[in-house]
């Protein structure tokens, strides 16, 4: 959790990026939409019919989905190497 004092930083931090005209540049690749360059009204539209997201949120958000990706991969190869470990052990004899 954050402090006070961290969270006035991040606001100054924010404030500082929304003024940057160079953050505020268009950059979709949808060049021929009627909403281009006119991003609230773009990303409320997407909101509204959740059919899907902007082309701009298109490329991180993929970038994020790679990354829960691969934890997925991970989780479901260690299962099934520990699913073939107890398939093999249950198929050795036993000693008594």
């Amino acid at each position: 959790m954050r402090t006070k004092e961290e969270y006035y930083d991040l606001v100054l931090e924010n404030r500082k990026i929304a003024c940057n005209p160079e953050h505020l540049k268009c950059t979709c690749t949808q060049t021929l939409c009627e909403w281009h360059g006119r991003c609230r009204e773009c990303v409320a539209l997407h909101r509204y019919h959740q059919d899907h997201v902007p082309a701009c949120f298109q490329t991180f958000i993929n970038d994020k989905l790679k990354g829960i990706v691969k934890i997925g991969e991970l989780t479901h190869q260690r299962n099934t190497e520990n699913m073939l470990k107890n398939k093999i052990k249950s198929t050795l004899p036993q000693n008594k």
